[in-house]
């Protein structure tokens, strides 16, 4: 039901962004974020996907949707309709929380498009959806991603020691854990 009411509430708006349902529309931008070592550095192995291996990521993203399950969305510039990154809000309803998870195009970060566009996800997770609380994870050497966990008042609750190889670096990293609960949310 939780899933469903925000399908429902889709697209939503900040200041400057447009959060929509990710779509078969958005493969170029994807693509592109394949190709960016900075952007791939955290992530393992899918620069070199082709884009009909992408497109029906895509498609089984878009295909969630019909499922009445939260797939993954797009944040696009209000200007100029661009888009500029991508986010997951994964939301487990029998018990009431949610993951959020984002990336984004490295031409687009350091504008704060990432924080404005989680702040709406969890405004509307907890003042509208009601869940309890919400995780996101991030790997050791993130820095901007832990970043934007801090600024939105998310609390470190868990480190997973050599949880996760990256390819790039190739090394073992930290996974830390990161939680907001309701009642924190409240303070801000």
């Amino acid at each position: 039901m939780k899933n469903k009411k925000l399908i429902s509430m889709l697209p939503l708006e900040t200041e400057r962004l447009i959060i929509k349902a990710t779509s078969i529309h958005d493969i170029d931008m994807i693509l592109k974020m394949d190709k960016q070592e900075v952007t791939q550095k955290f992530l393992g192995g899918i620069k070199n996907k082709t884009r009909e291996e992408r497109i029906k990521f895509l498609e089984n993203k878009a295909n969630k949707f019909k499922d009445n399950i939260v797939g993954s969305l797009t944040v696009y510039l209000k200007e100029g309709n661009v888009p500029i990154g991508s986010h997951g809000l994964s939301i487990n309803e029998d018990d009431n929380y949610a993951e959020i998870s984002y990336i984004y195009d490295e031409d687009f970060t350091g504008n704060g498009y990432c924080t404005e566009a989680c702040r709406k996800l969890i405004e509307v997770a907890f003042e509208i959806l009601e869940l309890n609380r919400i995780f996101a994870d991030t790997i050791e050497g993130n820095v901007a991603s832990t970043r934007v966990l801090e600024k939105l008042n998310f609390n470190l609750e868990n480190v997973r020691k050599n949880a996760a190889y990256v390819e790039t670096l190739k090394a073992y990293r930290d996974f830390y854990d990161y939680i907001l609960k309701k009642e924190e949310y409240k303070k801000l």
